[in-house]
């Protein structure tokens, strides 16, 4: 079965070949689009309310057909049923999830950079991480994986 990507992943993917760093928005990120050269964070990455598809915008105006052959994937890796991966209930547990991803994320990217954190930032991080243990254990985590 072929990977799907949620949120988080996507954003990493997308910084990794961009070698920019996201920024957190509200409901998702913007980041550099990388099915064009700019520079500037034009792409608006963020999971619908029902958590079964990436909703992704190039306000440059790439369609995403390019932006995921820039990326070396398929434009249905966007699209997850509700049998895949995390799929909290609801629209709480979802965003939920999706933050304690990405103060993961963030915590790794500075880490990776050398970049120092505070005592706050540190508890933060592992509380997300115990969070998304728990969540993992709990009944709510399906997996596709064998």
């Amino acid at each position: 079965m072929s990977e799907h990507y949620r949120g988080t992943e996507f954003i990493e993917l997308v910084a990794q070949v961009t070698g920019s760093t996201p920024i957190a928005q509200a409901k998702g990120w913007t980041i550099q689009c990388p099915a064009h050269s700019d520079g500037s964070p034009s792409l608006s990455v963020r999971e619908n309310d029902a958590g079964t598809k990436l909703l992704v915008n190039c306000y440059a105006g790439c369609s995403i057909k390019e932006i995921c052959s820039s990326l070396g994937i398929r434009v249905s890796q966007l699209f997850f049923s509700k049998s895949e991966n995390f799929i909290p209930k609801t629209k709480y547990e979802r965003e939920r999830l999706e933050i304690d991803r990405t103060v993961g994320f963030l915590f790794r990217a500075r880490r990776k950079n050398n970049q120092p954190l505070c005592l706050q930032e540190r508890e933060d991080f592992e509380a997300a991480e115990e969070r998304i243990r728990r969540y993992v254990a709990s009944k709510n985590y399906k997996t596709n994986k064998n």
